[in-house]
């Protein structure tokens, strides 16, 4: 598993802290298993507010969810 980044909020939904890593670059010129060029389009870039901003509802519907599905016992 490679982590990208890493994000810690507080209790308020606050990111206090954030790293990135870039991943190593791909060359351009590296075709497909077909034989083809790779023509995929390439994805918008976020902002780093929006990024943590998904990457706490992401958590946080985690955490929701394992609470529900956990039982009373896991609170």
């Amino acid at each position: 598993m490679v982590v990208y980044s890493f994000y810690v909020f507080d209790r308020h939904a606050e990111c206090i802290y954030k790293k990135h890593w870039t991943p190593r670059p791909n060359s351009k010129s590296i075709r497909a298993t077909n034989g083809f060029p790779d023509n995929t389009p390439q994805a918008k870039t976020l902002s780093a507010e929006d990024d943590a901003k998904l990457i706490f509802g992401t958590i946080f519907s985690l955490r929701n969810m394992v609470r529900k599905l956990g039982g009373p016992d896991d609170k």
